[in-house]
């Protein structure tokens, strides 16, 4: 989207270029991160290289990383000149704020300007591979055939039912598909697709897990099919620090912004930097609730107003905060 992300950093340099202007001088040297491949949509897994910053991946094991058609990340880095000489993780951090859209409705909902984030649910990914037995649509009797995509079907049904069944909080997604031969006389014999589920609360999300898993096996053995499955991702729910949460808070107070505390449903890369320093998230509000969508929309006002409260936490974690930290 054209806001998903892009506004954490142009409202982090909005900041920069304040406290340029302005002539303050800070106790902290402040800076800029532009995360790469935060998304994971073509490297698994997202959040990647947040994920070296904070020691939950190797760098080594992240330039090989590979997408679906065989190119390695290292290479694609070089392409585009994002390989830096500093090696990843070596300077630490006192403190870390990331702004951002909320991608869901409450804020828009309740009216509120600014979201302040008190940490981000858990979540889960995973690949799965259907195998039945290609063939002729025609000549191959219902009773007879091994359709892998009607038994994905059934899966993906299985998915939504889990999540609805771990209401209200539970969500479950299944949000790419491969179908094989693709051939539209052919029962098909091989369907690869993704799942995602998520919670607030890590023991629903194993529950989930358990439960999926079983309904996945027993699909597919009632469709004359087998499965396999693969755990690309876990990401545990993460709790900020509640001193820059706070800070966000007196920020949005100080600036008379409506402000409610909320849980983020998306996966941040300050997820990871949580595990390293000190970290808070800012959220404005997106229209219709809208992100990962053409349609993503933000105001001038709520991208204004995020800088406003991104600049005030960080003055505030500056003065709070030890430089020899």
């Amino acid at each position: 989207g054209k806001f998903d992300g892009i506004l954490g950093v142009l409202g982090g340099l909005s900041v920069l270029r304040a406290l340029h202007k302005s002539g303050y001088v800070t106790r902290h040297p402040i800076e800029l991160i532009n995360w790469t491949n935060e998304e994971g949509s073509r490297f698994s897994p997202p959040m990647m290289c947040s994920g070296v910053f904070a020691g939950v991946f190797t760098e080594e094991d992240v330039l090989e990383k590979r997408d679906r058609a065989g190119i390695r990340f290292g290479d694609e880095l070089d392409t585009i000149g994002y390989r830096g000489a500093e090696p990843c993780g070596r300077h630490p951090l006192t403190a870390y704020f990331e702004l951002h859209i909320e991608q869901g409705p409450i804020l828009e909902a309740e009216d509120k300007t600014i979201g302040i984030v008190t940490g981000i649910q858990g979540a889960r990914w995973y690949e799965v591979t259907v195998r039945g037995k290609d063939a002729h649509a025609g000549s191959t009797p219902m009773p007879l055939r091994h359709d892998a995509l009607l038994a994905s079907a059934k899966m993906i049904e299985a998915v939504s039912l889990v999540a609805k069944e771990h209401s209200p909080s539970a969500v479950g997604t299944v949000g790419l598909l491969e179908n094989r031969p693709n051939s539209s006389n052919v029962v098909p014999g091989e369907v690869f697709f993704t799942i995602d589920i998520r919670d607030p609360d890590d023991a629903v999300v194993l529950k989930m897990e358990q439960d999926l898993m079983q309904r996945l096996q027993q699909i597919a053995e009632n469709g004359g099919v087998t499965i396999e499955v693969v755990q690309i991702w876990d990401a545990p729910a993460v709790h900020f620090d509640q001193q820059c949460v706070n800070m966000v808070e007196e920020a949005a107070a100080e600036g008379n912004y409506p402000a409610r505390r909320i849980v983020s449903g998306p996966g941040h890369d300050a997820g990871y930097v949580a595990r390293v320093a000190p970290t808070a998230m800012i959220f404005v509000p997106c229209k219709d609730g809208l992100s990962h969508n053409e349609e993503e929309s933000i105001t001038k006002a709520h991208a204004e107003a995020g800088a406003n409260v991104l600049l005030e936490a960080v003055l505030k974690a500056d003065q709070f905060f030890n430089p020899s930290e």
